[in-house]
């Protein structure tokens, strides 16, 4: 994409200008100093997103709405709430306010009054549709990646996040290595040119262990794919883009852009479960300048484990990112540790507990939200690689940006007890992507 439309990324669009503008006071209604918090989504990152923005030192908050798809884990979470002596102290919440269903999330941001916050923890097929009525409502957000798996819910998040900005919401996404303290000093050493100019970038993702898949006779197929969102495109747009992004964001962060050119491809090689996800992903990356960045991802039992990012440099080398608890900086290009040559003064912290720490002060303290236009430039970055992934084809940021397939179309009238966007054969099997075929040009 031309260089001057990737900086300006959308700028204010016919859906952010629909919604009317208004100044938000940045502490909290009528005086009260106390922040009021609802939860959408009590999964595992949900459920721990609420316990760290409970914990957060900056001021009194209380949880005073829960809300989830299905009602055993609405109510699930509620009761490991109350059992927490610390936690449940800044729990407000009743019983008419625990909610379930595809418009829960309504309800419990019902429950808030302007200048309150609302954690949107949601799987990524959702986040846009939810972050759009959390703002229309006038509430601060911390927005868990992915922010949306295709070009129409991203552009979504990127019209919500416009009317944010002009309401002075605030907003800090769950980007969490970018709250790692080492990280940051790590990024900033290479922007100032500890390892020179970037040559390469490297993402890796390789883990032996693989994804679960549960299913149940008692659930209908979109029940089913709820409940296990991680084996299913539509609602996690691909390890390319819920697992992916932190170390794409990464490389991206210490570039200070995002590429233009991906190719990729991915398969089925071990899993044997009857879900569509797979387990061998690759995609490489081009910038404008030539840079290259190569991502790749494999969860397969017995092989080779690696979790980070190595960027190349002129000069030397680095390593950093998700699955790096210690960054370091090499004189080479060999990471072994008589090359070390820079290592991080800060030891690694919470960074899911700072997340939480400084959306509070930006709220209390009336600070800059978190650079999220940036945030959502590196989400789209995923999103090119699986269309690119699922197609076998090159993909440029205009013609990603340009596509209008949406993976879950009218995502704000889908039936919780109706049929899903896909569906399994008589089996109960899905068809996983097979690059080159033409059903799997999704873009």
């Amino acid at each position: 994409m031309a260089a001057l439309t990737r900086r300006n990324f959308l700028k204010t669009s016919a859906a952010a200008a629909a919604v009317a503008s208004m100044t938000v006071p940045h502490v909290h209604a009528a005086g009260d100093e106390t922040i009021r918090i609802a939860l959408v989504g009590c999964g595992g990152r949900g459920r721990g997103a609420c316990f760290q923005a409970l914990k957060t030192q900056e001021g009194p908050v209380e949880l005073v709405a829960i809300a989830d798809a299905f009602e055993d884990q609405a109510k699930g979470f509620a009761q490991v709430l109350k059992a927490d002596e610390e936690v449940s102290k800044r729990c407000a919440f009743t019983d008419d306010t625990i909610f379930w269903g595809l418009d829960a999330y309504k309800k419990a941001i019902d429950c808030l009054r302007p200048g309150d916050l609302v954690l949107l923890v949601a799987p990524g097929a959702f986040r846009s549709l939810h972050f759009e009525y959390a703002v229309q409502k006038g509430v601060h957000v911390f927005l868990e990646k992915p922010f949306g798996v295709d070009t129409p819910t991203l552009k979504r998040a990127l019209a919500a996040w416009k009317v944010a900005q002009q309401k002075n919401l605030k907003v800090i996404t769950g980007l969490n290595n970018r709250k790692a303290i080492c990280t940051e000093e790590t990024v900033k050493m290479i922007q100032d040119g500890a390892i020179g100019d970037i040559l390469s970038c490297w993402v890796y993702r390789f883990q032996t262990n693989t994804c679960s898949y549960n299913p149940r006779p008692e659930w209908t197929p979109l029940q089913c794919q709820l409940r296990n969102y991680n084996s299913f495109s539509w609602i996690s747009g691909t390890p390319c883009v819920d697992w992916m992004v932190h170390n794409l964001d990464i490389c991206c962060w210490c570039k200070g852009e995002h590429p233009t050119w991906v190719q990729g491809t991915g398969g089925r090689q071990s899993r044997t479960v009857k879900d569509e996800l797979l387990d061998h992903i690759s995609c490489e990356y081009v910038f404008d300048d030539g840079v290259r960045m190569m991502m790749q991802t494999r969860f397969m039992p017995n092989t080779w484990t690696s979790f980070r990012a190595v960027i190349q440099g002129s000069k030397g080398s680095a390593l950093l990112g998700e699955g790096e608890h210690n960054p370091r900086i090499f004189k080479g290009y060999h990471q072994v540790p008589e090359d070390v040559v820079w290592k991080a003064p800060t030891p690694w912290n919470d960074s899911y507990q700072e997340e939480h720490n400084r959306l509070a002060k930006m709220i209390r303290q009336d600070l800059p939200s978190e650079d999220v236009d940036f945030c959502l430039k590196s989400c789209f970055t995923g999103i090119m690689g699986r269309m690119a992934m699922e197609s076998g084809q090159e993909v440029t940021w205009d013609t990603a940006w340009n596509s209008t397939y949406a993976l879950c179309p009218d995502l704000d009238n889908l039936d919780f007890n109706g049929p899903s966007y896909i569906m399994p054969n008589e089996n109960g099997e899905y068809e996983s992507c097979k690059p080159g075929l033409p059903q799997w040009k999704r873009f």
